[in-house]
């Protein structure tokens, strides 16, 4: 019986396909291994392989792939185009922009509350309306107000007519026509008066009424004791009016509030990547990016916990607003530097490979003659931008990098898919892993390819 190749191995090859498909990354490289190597033997089955000398070494490749070791030759190294860059020491300082917004700072709101129950007759500014301190605000009227003017006449009337007794009996005390003990009396009840009188003063002064308010008191009568004009006690912009004329409020409503206009807060939002990296005293430029304007002044106060809904940490400054030009809510660009450290190094962006949340680099190692050896290492990274990678100094979770050293650039890429290929092809498994890998320190599962179909398993 003739058999028929060609859709035999076409029949095997889609089983192959298959088998590709299901498998994961590790197996998939096992198979082209074991591929590669059943071509190589059946295209050349009929040499002599006594001779093994064209096959580098077991133990040397392994000892080189444990230690990160990629050799190539320079040929090698010119088909594949690789540069090289030094390490460089830190000198600049890293630029952090973020965003942020303005708002008025809370420690110097006003907030206007009667001192009494009473009720609102008028209205005198509106939201958003500039005031200026003594300005009036509101028309109240309270018979709270009333008493306490009556009874600051009341205390006024009777002090009059104890001073006007103490100065009539005090010269016939001096001549001791009147005993001692009587002007005595006359002296404490004159004292007493006094201060009652400037208790009742005292408290239409905290009730908010002027000097001369309080003088044109005695000359008020019925209804006009029980109406007063609240006044503003700072300069500012209306920023909340929530009084209603005709509604009565007591000590407890907040009628309106008042802010300044000569500063501003800037709230920012730095990341939890870089919130460390701000501190208290820094220095930052705001951005009004809506307007020529910059304003330069520095970190006054950065929270210590992270936002749990934004995963950011809040930073303030105080900015000068002379012109009155700014506004609470706008949003402003600010500029952060943040000095250069000790010990932290510079690359290029273009060399870190990042690989399963990790990040390395291939150092430049020295070789012998006609190659090139580079080291994978390891690395931190402190800040990094488009182009360019701050290293942190070496610590016990990385090595990191010297000034001097060279990493590679171009060509970066296709060093880590050769180191990969190389740990494929010895059945090594990567010991690198990130500190939070769950599966880190534990062995893999065994994958285990079957050619029976799904469908003639026994169930």
């Amino acid at each position: 019986m003739k058999i028929r190749w060609k859709p035999l191995m076409g029949l095997i090859l889609a089983a192959g396909l298959a088998i590709w498909l299901a498998s994961d990354r590790r197996s998939r490289e096992r198979l082209v291994a074991a591929r590669e190597w059943i071509a190589g033997g059946s295209a050349h089955a009929g040499d002599d392989r006594s001779d093994k000398s064209w096959i580098e070494s077991s133990p040397s490749r392994s000892e080189e792939t444990a230690r990160g070791i990629l050799t190539l030759t320079d040929d090698q190294v010119r088909a594949i185009d690789l540069k090289a860059a030094p390490v460089k020491p830190q000198t600049e300082p890293v630029i952090l922009r973020l965003p942020g917004v303005t708002d008025y700072d809370p420690a110097s709101l006003t907030i206007i509350r009667p001192q009494f129950d009473s009720r609102v007759d008028r209205v005198l500014v509106d939201l958003g309306s500039v005031v200026k301190t003594g300005d009036p605000l509101l028309e109240i009227f309270s018979t709270d107000l009333a008493e306490a003017k009556s009874n600051y006449e009341l205390a006024r009337s009777q002090w009059t007519r104890d001073k006007r007794v103490l100065d009539y009996k005090t010269p016939l005390a001096q001549s001791e026509t009147l005993p001692r003990k009587e002007l005595i009396e006359i002296e404490n009840d004159e004292a007493k008066s006094r201060l009652q009188m400037k208790l009742a003063k005292d408290k239409l002064l905290v009730y908010g009424l002027t000097e001369k308010e309080i003088e044109d008191a005695q000359n008020e009568d019925g209804v006009r004791k029980a109406r007063m004009t609240m006044r503003s006690r700072a300069d500012g912009i209306v920023v909340r009016r929530s009084v209603v004329p005709g509604n009565y409020y007591d000590s407890k409503d907040e009628l309106m509030q008042i802010a300044p206009l000569d500063h501003l807060w800037v709230l920012g939002s730095v990341s939890e990547l870089d919130a460390d990296k701000v501190e208290v005293g820094q220095k930052i430029r705001v951005i009004f990016p809506y307007s020529d304007k910059f304003l330069e002044d520095q970190v006054e106060y950065i929270d210590k916990a992270i936002d749990p809904q934004t995963r950011a940490a809040k930073f303030r400054a105080s900015i000068t607003n002379e012109e009155k030009r700014f506004k609470a809510g706008m949003f402003v660009k600010v500029r952060l530097e943040i000095p250069p450290k000790a010990g932290q190094t510079v690359i290029p962006r273009a060399s870190m490979v990042t690989v399963d949340r990790l990040d390395f680099v291939f150092v430049r190692k020295e070789a012998p003659p006609g190659k090139a050896r580079f080291e994978r290492r390891h690395i931190l990274v402190a800040s990094e931008s488009s182009d360019w990678v701050v290293v942190p100094p070496p610590s016990r979770d990385h090595l990191g990098l010297k000034p001097g050293e060279e990493v590679v650039t171009n060509g970066s890429l296709i060093l880590e898919q050769l180191y990969e290929d190389r740990l494929t092809t010895e059945g090594e498994i990567p010991r690198e892993r990130p500190i939070d890998d769950e599966t880190f320190g534990k062995p893999e599962k065994p994958v285990t390819i079957s050619s029976t179909p799904p469908s003639a398993r026994p169930r």
